[in-house]
Protein backbone atom coordinates (compact mmCIF):
# COMPACT_ATOMS: atom_id res chain seq x y z
CA UNK A 1 0.00 0.00 0.00
CA UNK A 2 1.20 3.47 -0.75
CA UNK A 3 0.25 7.06 -0.11
CA UNK A 4 1.26 10.63 -0.83
CA UNK A 5 2.48 13.09 1.81
CA UNK A 6 0.36 16.24 1.62
CA UNK A 7 1.41 18.66 4.35
CA UNK A 8 0.21 17.26 7.69
CA UNK A 9 -1.45 14.13 6.30
CA UNK A 10 -0.93 11.19 3.99
CA UNK A 11 -3.55 10.38 1.36
CA UNK A 12 -3.59 6.65 0.68
CA UNK A 13 -4.05 5.09 -2.75
CA UNK A 14 -6.69 2.40 -3.17
CA UNK A 15 -7.06 -0.35 -2.14
CA UNK A 16 -6.89 0.50 1.55
CA UNK A 17 -9.67 -1.64 3.04
CA UNK A 18 -7.20 -3.56 5.26
CA UNK A 19 -6.16 -0.29 6.87
CA UNK A 20 -9.78 0.72 7.47
CA UNK A 21 -10.51 -2.70 9.04
CA UNK A 22 -7.72 -2.08 11.55
CA UNK A 23 -8.93 1.45 12.42
CA UNK A 24 -6.20 3.32 10.55
CA UNK A 25 -6.93 6.75 9.13
CA UNK A 26 -10.13 8.61 8.44
CA UNK A 27 -12.28 8.16 5.40
CA UNK A 28 -12.93 11.44 3.58
CA UNK A 29 -14.40 12.30 0.19
CA UNK A 30 -10.79 12.28 -1.10
CA UNK A 31 -10.16 8.77 0.22
CA UNK A 32 -8.37 7.42 3.28
CA UNK A 33 -6.29 10.02 5.09
CA UNK A 34 -3.65 9.03 7.65
CA UNK A 35 -2.32 11.39 10.29
CA UNK A 36 1.45 11.92 10.28
CA UNK A 37 1.63 9.68 13.37
CA UNK A 38 -0.29 6.84 11.76
CA UNK A 39 1.77 7.09 8.58
CA UNK A 40 5.08 7.14 10.51
CA UNK A 41 4.03 4.06 12.48
CA UNK A 42 2.94 2.11 9.41
CA UNK A 43 6.05 3.21 7.51
CA UNK A 44 8.28 2.13 10.40
CA UNK A 45 6.55 -1.27 10.49
CA UNK A 46 7.00 -1.68 6.73
CA UNK A 47 3.23 -1.75 6.07
CA UNK A 48 3.09 1.24 3.69
CA UNK A 49 5.27 3.30 1.38
CA UNK A 50 5.04 7.09 1.31
CA UNK A 51 5.87 9.38 -1.59
CA UNK A 52 6.37 13.14 -1.67
CA UNK A 53 4.61 15.60 -4.00
CA UNK A 54 7.17 14.90 -6.75
CA UNK A 55 6.72 11.12 -6.57
CA UNK A 56 9.95 10.39 -4.67
CA UNK A 57 9.71 7.59 -2.11
CA UNK A 58 10.51 8.70 1.44
CA UNK A 59 12.33 6.46 3.87
CA UNK A 60 11.47 6.65 7.58
CA UNK A 61 14.18 9.21 8.41
CA UNK A 62 13.13 11.52 5.58
CA UNK A 63 9.49 11.18 6.58
CA UNK A 64 10.25 11.93 10.25
CA UNK A 65 12.26 15.03 9.26
CA UNK A 66 9.38 16.36 7.19
CA UNK A 67 6.89 15.55 9.93
CA UNK A 68 9.04 17.34 12.52
CA UNK A 69 9.05 20.40 10.26
CA UNK A 70 5.28 20.23 9.75
CA UNK A 71 4.33 19.69 13.38
CA UNK A 72 5.86 21.04 16.59
CA UNK A 73 7.40 18.36 18.85
CA UNK A 74 6.40 15.64 16.39
CA UNK A 75 9.03 13.12 17.42
CA UNK A 76 8.32 12.99 21.16
CA UNK A 77 4.60 12.76 20.41
CA UNK A 78 5.33 9.97 17.94
CA UNK A 79 7.25 8.07 20.63
CA UNK A 80 4.09 8.13 22.77
CA UNK A 81 1.83 7.27 19.81
CA UNK A 82 3.99 4.25 18.95
CA UNK A 83 4.11 3.04 22.56
CA UNK A 84 0.33 3.23 23.00
CA UNK A 85 -0.37 1.56 19.64
CA UNK A 86 2.16 -1.19 20.47
CA UNK A 87 0.15 -1.82 23.66
CA UNK A 88 -2.87 -2.72 21.54
CA UNK A 89 -4.89 0.49 21.71
CA UNK A 90 -6.34 2.44 18.80
CA UNK A 91 -4.96 5.96 19.11
CA UNK A 92 -6.00 8.99 17.08
CA UNK A 93 -5.05 12.65 17.10
CA UNK A 94 -7.03 14.67 19.61
CA UNK A 95 -6.80 18.14 18.14
CA UNK A 96 -10.54 18.65 17.95
CA UNK A 97 -10.67 17.84 21.68
CA UNK A 98 -7.82 20.18 22.61
CA UNK A 99 -5.43 17.35 23.40
CA UNK A 100 -2.59 15.56 21.64
CA UNK A 101 -4.28 12.16 21.35
CA UNK A 102 -7.47 10.26 22.08
CA UNK A 103 -7.27 6.57 22.92
CA UNK A 104 -10.01 3.97 22.57
CA UNK A 105 -10.47 0.94 24.85
CA UNK A 106 -8.27 -1.99 23.89
CA UNK A 107 -9.93 -3.99 21.11
CA UNK A 108 -12.38 -1.20 20.17
CA UNK A 109 -12.44 1.22 17.24
CA UNK A 110 -13.96 4.67 16.83
CA UNK A 111 -17.68 4.16 16.45
CA UNK A 112 -17.62 0.99 18.58
CA UNK A 113 -16.74 2.72 21.85
CA UNK A 114 -16.25 6.18 23.32
CA UNK A 115 -12.75 7.55 23.80
CA UNK A 116 -11.31 6.12 27.02
CA UNK A 117 -8.32 8.43 27.49
CA UNK A 118 -7.13 11.80 26.30
CA UNK A 119 -3.35 12.05 26.27
CA UNK A 120 -1.18 15.14 26.48
CA UNK A 121 2.52 14.68 25.74
CA UNK A 122 4.98 16.73 27.75
CA UNK A 123 8.78 16.84 27.44
CA UNK A 124 10.34 16.16 30.85
CA UNK A 125 12.03 19.55 30.94
CA UNK A 126 8.74 21.45 30.48
CA UNK A 127 6.98 22.93 33.46
CA UNK A 128 3.21 23.16 33.61
CA UNK A 129 1.25 25.76 35.50
CA UNK A 130 -1.55 24.50 37.69
CA UNK A 131 -3.99 26.44 35.50
CA UNK A 132 -2.87 24.39 32.48
CA UNK A 133 -3.34 21.13 34.35
CA UNK A 134 -6.73 22.32 35.61
CA UNK A 135 -7.82 23.13 32.05
CA UNK A 136 -6.76 19.65 30.87
CA UNK A 137 -8.65 17.96 33.71
CA UNK A 138 -11.82 20.01 33.09
CA UNK A 139 -11.66 19.24 29.37
CA UNK A 140 -11.24 15.50 29.98
CA UNK A 141 -14.20 15.50 32.39
CA UNK A 142 -16.34 17.45 29.93
CA UNK A 143 -15.88 14.77 27.26
CA UNK A 144 -16.12 11.88 29.76
CA UNK A 145 -12.55 10.59 29.43
CA UNK A 146 -9.60 10.03 31.73
CA UNK A 147 -6.67 12.43 31.40
CA UNK A 148 -3.24 10.91 30.89
CA UNK A 149 -0.08 13.01 30.93
CA UNK A 150 2.72 11.27 29.04
CA UNK A 151 6.05 12.69 30.21
CA UNK A 152 8.93 11.90 27.85
CA UNK A 153 12.53 12.18 29.06
CA UNK A 154 15.70 12.86 27.05
CA UNK A 155 16.15 9.13 26.38
CA UNK A 156 12.57 8.83 25.03
CA UNK A 157 11.41 6.89 28.09
CA UNK A 158 7.78 7.57 28.94
CA UNK A 159 6.07 7.87 32.32
CA UNK A 160 2.27 7.99 32.22
CA UNK A 161 0.32 9.91 34.86
CA UNK A 162 -3.42 9.61 35.34
CA UNK A 163 -4.62 13.05 36.45
CA UNK A 164 -8.07 13.61 37.86
CA UNK A 165 -10.05 15.92 40.07
CA UNK A 166 -10.80 14.62 43.54
CA UNK A 167 -13.76 15.91 45.51
CA UNK A 168 -13.44 15.89 49.29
Amino acid sequence: MQGKLLGKRVLMDKPYSKLVERAWGEKTPEGLVLSLYEAAYLLEKGKIRVYDEKGNELDLDEFLQRAETAEKEFFIKYVVFRDIRDRGFVIKTGYKFGTDFRVYPRGKKPGEAHTQFTVNVIPEEDRLKITEISRMVRLARAICTKLILAVVDSENEIVYYNVERVSL
